[in-house]
C-alpha cells in the first residue's frame, strides 16, 4: 500500500512537471513562478481538497490532491489552466489580502473574476466563473478585486440597477465557498491567520519567487504578457538593488567604446612575414563628453562631473567636452583641469549636441545632464549614456524612456 502511494506520487508529480512544461513553451513567465514553488502531493482527508497553493513549512507550496488530479482535473488543458490560475493569484498577491470586514465569499468571487480575463475560458473547468458570468452587471475588463467586489455586493443588496433580480444575481446566490472553483482558496485562510512576523516571512519569499521569475523570462516573453499583468507587476514586482554602481557603469561603457588601432613599429618584428616593422596592437577611446550647463544644473553637479571626466581621461581615453545648454557653445580638449568657468547657464535643449556627436563619429558619447528637457528629436548615431544627476530625472518617469541610449542615475 505504502509503495503504490509512493508510485502514486511519483506520477502525478511528473505529469505535473509536464504542465509546467506546457506552461513554459507558451507563457514562460507564469511557469518559471510554478517552478520555484514547493510542490506536496495530499491525500483524501487533507484540509486541501483541489489543487490550490498555501503556506507549507515557511514555504509557498502548490498541493496537489491526488483523489482530485486523478478523477476531476483529468483533462490536460484543464490542469494548465487550473495551475495558470494559481500562479495569477500570486501574481496579483491575493492571498495576502486581510479585509475581515468585507464579505469572504464576494471577495473570492472578485479574485476569480480578475484572474480568469487572463486565462483561456476552455482551459479552465465549466464551472469557473467569469465577467461573462454576470452579463446584466456589465463589469469593466481589467479592473481591481475592489471594483468587483463592489459591483457583485450592491448586486446582492439590490443596489445593481437592472442587474437586480435578474439571472445574475441567482447565480451569485448560488455560489459557495466550496464551489466554482472557490474551494481552492481555502488555503488562504490559514495563511491570514498567521502572525504577522510569518505573513511578513511568506510575501518576502514570493517576492524572491517574483523576481526570479522576472529575470529568467525573455524580453520578448515578457513584452507578450497583457498590458493589465505587466502593469500590476511594474507595481508590485519588487525591484532588486543596483547590480552596478552607476561609476561602474559608466567605466565599463568607456571601456565598451574603446577601439583597436594598428600602429607601425620597428621595435618587433612580424611575425607572420618575418619583417621589420612590425604591428603594435593600440586600444585607444575617444570620447565625447557633453555638460549639460543649463541653468537648473549646481555647481556641485558640475564638479562631480569633472570629477568623472577625470577619471575616464586617467584611464587612458581622449576626451572631447562640449559645453552646451540649448545649443553647444563651445568643444575642446581635456587634459586633466577643470575650467573656471563653463558657457551657457540657460535652458536646455539635447538636439543640437546629439547633432554634434552624430557628426563627430565619437567611440562613445556621454552627456552629463538632469535630464529635464523636451524630448530629443535627433536620434543619435553613436553609443550613448545618459549619466542623470541625484535630483534629475527618475526612472518611473516617462521622460526618462525618451532619452536614446542606456541611463544610469547618480546615487550615493
Amino acid at each position: 500500500m505504502v509503495k503504490r502511494t509512493s508510485n502514486s506520487t511519483a506520477r502525478i508529480l511528473d505529469e505535473l512537471a509536464r504542465t509546467g512544461i506546457d506552461l513554459l513553451l507558451k507563457e514562460p513567465f507564469y511557469a518559471h513562478v510554478f517552478a520555484s514553488l514547493n510542490k506536496e502531493v495530499v491525500g483524501k482527508g487533507h484540509p486541501v481538497d483541489t489543487l490550490a497553493v498555501g503556506l507549507g513549512h515557511h514555504a509557498l507550496t502548490l498541493y496537489v490532491n491526488a483523489p482530485f488530479w486523478d478523477t476531476q482535473l483529468t483533462d490536460p488543458g484543464h490542469r494548465y489552466g487550473v495551475v495558470k490560475h494559481e500562479m495569477l493569484h500570486l501574481v496579483f498577491r491575493h492571498l495576502f489580502v486581510r479585509e475581515p470586514f468585507l464579505d469572504p465569499m464576494l471577495l473570492n468571487v472578485a479574485f476569480d473574476l480578475v484572474v480568469n480575463q487572463y486565462v483561456e475560458r476552455a482551459l479552465l473547468p465549466d464551472d469557473s466563473i467569469f465577467l461573462e458570468s454576470f452579463p446584466n452587471l456589465a463589469l469593466q475588463p481589467g479592473q481591481t478585486w475592489f471594483y468587483y467586489y463592489k459591483k457583485l455586493e450592491d448586486m446582492r443588496q439590490g443596489r445593481g440597477g437592472s442587474a437586480s433580480g435578474t439571472p445574475d444575481q441567482e447565480m451569485l446566490n448560488n455560489i459557495r465557498s466550496d464551489s466554482h472553483g472557490l474551494e481552492r482558496h481555502q488555503p488562504w485562510r490559514e495563511i491570514r491567520s498567521r502572525s504577522e512576523m510569518e505573513r511578513d516571512a511568506a510575501e518576502m519569499h514570493l517576492d524572491s519567487l517574483m523576481r526570479t521569475a522576472h529575470q529568467r523570462t525573455s524580453a520578448h516573453a515578457w513584452g507578450s504578457m497583457p498590458g493589465e499583468v505587466k502593469e500590476i507587476l511594474d507595481r508590485l514586482l519588487p525591484r532588486p538593488a543596483p547590480e552596478l554602481h552607476w561609476r561602474q557603469v559608466l567605466r565599463i561603457f568607456a571601456e565598451s567604446a574603446a577601439k583597436t588601432h594598428l600602429k607601425n613599429t620597428i621595435k618587433r618584428p612580424s611575425k607572420r612575414y618575418g619583417t621589420v616593422p612590425g604591428l603594435k596592437i593600440r586600444h585607444r577611446r575617444r570620447l565625447l563628453v557633453a555638460l549639460d550647463t543649463s541653468g537648473s544644473i549646481g555647481q556641485d553637479d558640475l564638479n562631480t562631473f569633472f570629477n568623472e571626466i577625470f577619471h575616464l581621461w586617467r584611464a587612458g581615453a581622449q576626451v572631447d567636452i562640449l559645453e552646451s545648454d540649448t545649443k553647444v557653445y563651445r568643444q575642446y580638449a581635456y587634459r586633466g583641469a577643470t575650467p573656471e568657468i563653463v558657457m551657457g547657464r540657460g535652458g536646455t535643449d539635447f538636439n543640437d549636441a546629439l547633432e554634434w556627436a552624430n557628426r563627430e563619429r565619437p567611440d562613445g558619447f556621454i552627456f552629463f545632464t538632469d535630464g529635464f528637457a523636451a524630448k530629443p528629436q535627433v536620434q543619435p548615431r553613436v553609443p550613448v549614456l545618459w549619466v542623470l544627476t541625484k535630483r534629475g530625472l527618475d526612472p518611473k518617469q516617462k521622460a526618462w524612456s525618451e532619452l536614446p541610449g542606456r541611463k544610469v542615475k547618480m546615487v550615493s
